[in-house]
């Protein structure tokens, strides 16, 4: 690409690093399946962490990717839920369905991640305000490789999502989807503060 535009460097340079980006990306997430895909959940390494510890600092990740946008993230709710999770891919799974909602909200919009405990389940609720999903594509849009109809004009992979689902399911938890009253989508990430198989 270069030896055809030696005039137009810095140009072509800007281009190739945003898709080498993307590819790194997508490789990434394809690995992260793979490796999901290769686990029940008991084989998962688990540490002790404060998962609102995780939450407040993709919040904030996300309030800086909104801005350009003008879209605000707001965090609400507990201020501690200790778990013993696989501290990565738990931080994948929100991060997944929080950058989603940021990108997929309208511009000067807001994003909205509250939280509440029950019990031993920690539970978030993820609301945007943009165009939505058609009821009949609720559940189809955490599988591999597929995007809500509506929302194709968006960049994306059809990989962020799923991975959320597989990830927050080996934990013992769910992630469903529902429309918003308001607008917009809401996905609810619900994860136990152990595993009840391992006796805790």
């Amino acid at each position: 690409m270069l030896r055809k535009s030696r005039a137009r460097v810095e140009d072509m340079l800007a281009r190739m690093e945003g898709e080498i980006g993307r590819l790194d990306e997508l490789v990434e997430e394809i690995l992260t399946l793979a490796r999901l895909s290769a686990s029940d959940g008991r084989g998962l390494s688990r540490q002790k962490l404060d998962v609102i510890d995780l939450v407040t600092e993709i919040v904030e990740d996300a309030c800086f990717e909104g801005a350009a946008r003008r879209v605000r993230v707001i965090y609400q709710g507990a201020d501690s839920f200790i778990a013993d999770v696989n501290g990565e891919l738990i931080y994948r799974a929100i991060e997944n369905v929080i950058r989603n909602a940021v990108k997929f909200s309208s511009l000067g919009g807001s994003v909205v991640v509250s939280s509440s405990i029950d019990g031993d389940r920690l539970k978030l609720d993820i609301c945007d305000n943009g165009p939505g999903v058609r009821e009949d594509e609720l559940d189809s849009i955490f599988r591999v490789f597929t995007r809500a109809s509506d929302n194709l004009s968006v960049a994306g992979h059809g990989l962020g999502l799923a991975i959320a689902r597989q990830a927050v399911e080996r934990h013992g938890g769910v992630v469903p989807a529902e429309s918003n009253a308001n607008g917009g989508l809401r996905v609810t990430i619900a994860v136990p503060s152990a595993l009840a198989s391992s006796g805790r």
